[in-house]
């Protein structure tokens, strides 16, 4: 047989095991609606999955005296499930491919049944790890279903999660917003608190200042998301988009940090981390200032002790300035690729935001060739967190 015929096979039988997987995140989507449903039949249906759950709960640990029932009552039905819709494709594929899909499922079931459900995705811990990637379930991800319930129902693939918008969990989320005020924070204030998320604003001069952040610890030491959408274009422009940001979060993470599911930061960027102020006075303050903060945000962005999602828009109209994008229109656009698990959130009608993800995910690196070797010395965190 030709090599053509094993990359086709290979095609193949990786299509059919998705397909498969996919299957059962619409069965597992509707077993979780039945458990809510006013139906009775459909509730016990709904039921049967739920002792998936309380096997494997929320605090992330087994109940050993459920692990048959979840064997028989979930594991078993999604091998079935998936066993299925692989055979479906006797119709249109290569039968030797579904038959070894089909085989690859079995043997993983043989072995969840020795071990009595604890696959990895399932294994007890201590702290989460937020998740990386952005394709493939890995046991981070999946945790986080068992966690939120509603959310995050990928079983292999986040696919089914990018189509609903389950890839972030918000209903009773408690958020931290500064910039609430504002043309973008006040709209996605709305769209949070509309999606069930409970909002708290954060208000500079009120609650704190760039001087003081001890305003702002209960606060913070409650919150889920630490939303920074605050910002500046005039003298105190550093103090605004950089030194308050880190300042922030840096004190986030410090109030948070014994968490069994570490929290989330969503920082509001720009595409002029980018582009050049294009001989704009006025811009000088503001890009310099934008450019500070996306160097911490690009390690923000590496860290495990938080999610962070950097949030990079193109201009939209506020009392900062005129833009061809309403602030509400950047705000839900933001927030539909958030739910669809960008950690970088490009919100451009330019490009200049596709543009700047390589620069955001590789700045270190560009920074450093340009340089010849020689790094320039980065600023203190800690002093910026004491001032």
């Amino acid at each position: 047989m030709s090599v053509s015929f094993y990359l086709n096979l290979g095609l193949e039988m990786a299509l059919i095991y998705v397909v498969s997987t996919i299957s059962f995140d619409v069965v597992h989507y509707l077993l979780h609606r039945f458990a809510k449903s006013k139906y009775r039949f459909l509730q016990r249906l709904g039921d049967l999955h739920e002792t998936h759950h309380r096997w494997f709960g929320p605090n992330l640990r087994h109940v050993d005296e459920l692990a048959m029932p979840n064997l028989m009552h979930h594991r078993i039905p999604e091998y079935l499930n998936q066993v299925a819709v692989t055979g479906a494709f006797l119709l249109v594929a290569n039968p030797l491919g579904v038959a070894l899909v089909a085989v690859v499922h079995t043997v993983a079931l043989v072995f969840v049944l020795c071990w009595r459900g604890v696959d990895m995705n399932h294994q007890k811990t201590v702290r989460l790890k937020h998740p990386r990637g952005h394709f493939f379930v890995t046991p981070s991800y999946h945790y986080l279903h068992h966690v939120h319930n509603d959310s995050h129902m990928g079983s292999f693939v986040q696919v089914f999660d990018w189509i609903m918008g389950s890839c972030v969990h918000l209903k009773g989320q408690r958020v931290a917003m500064t910039g609430a005020s504002g043309a973008y924070g006040s709209a996605m204030k709305n769209l949070l608190e509309r999606a069930g998320a409970i909002v708290t604003p954060l208000k500079y001069g009120v609650d704190y200042d760039y001087a003081d952040y001890s305003r702002v610890h209960d606060v913070l030491r409650n919150a889920d998301i630490l939303f920074l959408a605050h910002g500046s274009k005039v003298e105190d422009a550093m103090a605004a988009n950089c030194d308050s940001f880190v300042a922030l979060i840096e004190l986030f993470r410090s109030l948070t940090q014994e968490r069994l599911v570490p929290p989330q930061v969503w920082a509001m960027g720009s595409e002029i981390e980018c582009h050049p102020t294009f001989g704009v006075p006025e811009l000088a303050a503001y890009a310099q200032s934008k450019r500070a903060y996306a160097r911490y945000a690009r390690n923000y962005n590496r860290a495990e002790d938080i999610l962070y999602r950097h949030i990079v828009t193109s201009a939209f109209t506020s009392r900062m300035g005129r833009g061809l994008m309403s602030a509400k229109a950047a705000a839900w656009l933001s927030l539909w690729l958030i739910k669809r698990g960008f950690r970088y959130v490009p919100v451009s009608y330019t490009g200049v935001a596709l543009l700047n993800f390589g620069l955001f995910v590789a700045g270190d690196r560009i920074e450093a060739i340009a340089r010849l070797g020689r790094s320039a010395p980065a600023r203190d965190t800690t002093e910026i967190v004491a001032a």
